[in-house]
């Protein structure tokens, strides 16, 4: 069998593991405390360890699971993987969703795959037809996914707030690297690429070609789309090869996690040595600094604000570097929320997703801003803010809606987090607040 027609481990044989396949859940109910749909709309039946048990109990009479009920569990789930690291079974339950989504596929997966795979085109074209559009504050679906459509534009309004007085020329002298920059990147937020580039450049390292890349393939996978998912990451694999395997570096958490679990997939037909050389290869750009030397200028009513990715389990590695060089002047939540994004979550239930936004955004406003002596106030009501993003038929109360004398900017070190929040941010003082990846806020 070749490579290219080698079958993929998304299986549902081979995505699990002979552990994952003897253990069972126990009903610790570590999961709960994580899982951001149930610390969002605190329904136990959503849990991790509800579906567990509602799919072993099915597997023992599997007539009793229709593909709409198949359907409904797997779209109450967005994939952050919080709940496969905490399992002290070593249970990986977005992956059995995920295989349960390709063994009941229907027009969500194929609408996803001609979202990832043909974005190329329609993803530019969306963004650009939004501009057209009015700057809606309904609560409306229609209004919402608008505004979703309108987060794909390029940040215009934010100003570079560090720039880098002398670059660590050493760290990349003589080295080759592979700018992997992801869909996002790739097709509606070209300036990320291009400070990257930049920044690689600047500290020495020689780029090579990258038309070769594409998609990472996670999105694709928990979508349920194992063979799409594989034929990317073939091709990403092929890429590297043909370049002589050099150093791989992205700026995209989620991206990271999707190139990092590549050696975990034995149908790639990896040669010896070689996934531990993916392993090393592979290096957030937030990690190859060296000794460079930064500037900061930051208003003195500026409050940053980090919103750390799922992905990245716990190790952010961005937000170690950002708070090397900001100090003080960022800050993030004491318990990381998800964004909501879930990828095709997105087509399945977005009502879900944007109440896992709203708890994202109440932990990242709700904390006082630490560089004065100001305190937000939660006692006025305001059209248009913080509780726009509830659905009527949510509680409630009117003290959470934020009046902040401060300015706040959320940065984040994921591209799909980052078009998230910007398409589900709430207004402040009048003005929406303001949403970037930590490359915006960068002058090369």
């Amino acid at each position: 069998m070749t490579q290219d027609n080698a079958t993929t481990t998304t299986s549902p044989e081979k995505a699990q593991t002979s552990k994952e396949r003897e253990a069972a859940c126990i009903l610790c109910g570590k999961c709960v405390s994580v899982c951001p749909v149930y610390l969002s709309t605190k329904q136990e039946e959503l849990t991790p360890k509800a579906k567990q048990r509602t799919i072993a109990a099915l597997k023992e009479n599997t007539q009793q699971l229709k593909v709409t009920d198949c359907t409904k569990l797997a779209e109450m789930c967005l994939s952050c993987g919080k709940c496969a690291k905490t399992c002290p079974q070593g249970l990986n339950f977005p992956q059995q969703l995920a295989n349960m989504r390709a063994a009941h596929p229907g027009w969500k997966q194929w609408m996803w795959k001609r979202w990832i795979n043909q974005g190329a085109v329609l993803w530019p074209m969306l963004s650009t037809l939004s501009k057209a559009a009015p700057d809606s504050k309904g609560k409306n679906e229609a209004t919402r996914l608008v505004q979703s459509i309108q987060a794909m534009q390029p940040a215009t309004d934010i100003p570079a707030y560090i720039s880098v007085a002398t670059y660590d020329k050493e760290i990349g002298e003589g080295q080759h690297a592979l700018l992997f920059s992801g869909c996002t990147a790739n097709r509606v937020q070209k300036s990320w690429k291009y400070k990257s580039e930049s920044i690689l450049k600047n500290l020495g390292y020689t780029l090579l070609p990258t038309k070769d890349l594409t998609c990472c393939g996670l999105t694709l996978d928990h979508a349920g789309a194992p063979e799409a998912a594989h034929k990317s990451r073939m091709q990403n694999l092929r890429a590297w090869r043909a370049a002589e395997r050099p150093l791989i570096v992205t700026f995209c958490a989620t991206c990271y996690l999707g190139l990092a679990e590549y050696v975990r997939d034995d149908s790639l037909g990896w040669a010896e040595g070689e996934q531990e050389a993916w392993s090393k290869a592979l290096r957030p750009i937030s990690t190859l600094w060296g000794n460079s030397l930064f500037t900061v200028d930051t208003p003195s009513n500026l409050v940053i604000r980090y919103h750390q990715p799922c992905h990245w389990h716990g190790n952010d590695l961005d937000y170690t570097w950002l708070k090397e060089i900001l100090y003080d002047e960022i800050s993030s939540p004491d318990s990381a929320s998800c964004c909501g994004m879930g990828g095709i979550a997105q087509l399945g239930n977005r009502k879900l997703t944007r109440k896992v936004a709203t708890r994202c955004w109440e932990n990242l406003l709700q904390q006082p801003p630490k560089k004065d002596d100001s305190i937000p106030c939660y006692s006025k009501p305001m059209g248009n803010c913080l509780c726009d993003l509830y659905d009527d038929e949510d509680e409630l109360e009117s003290d959470l809606c934020t009046e902040i004398e401060s300015t706040y900017l959320v940065i984040t070190g994921c591209s799909g987090c980052t078009l998230q929040l910007r398409g589900t941010a709430p207004v402040c003082n009048g003005e929406k607040v303001k949403v970037g990846h930590w490359l915006d806020i960068i002058e090369p």
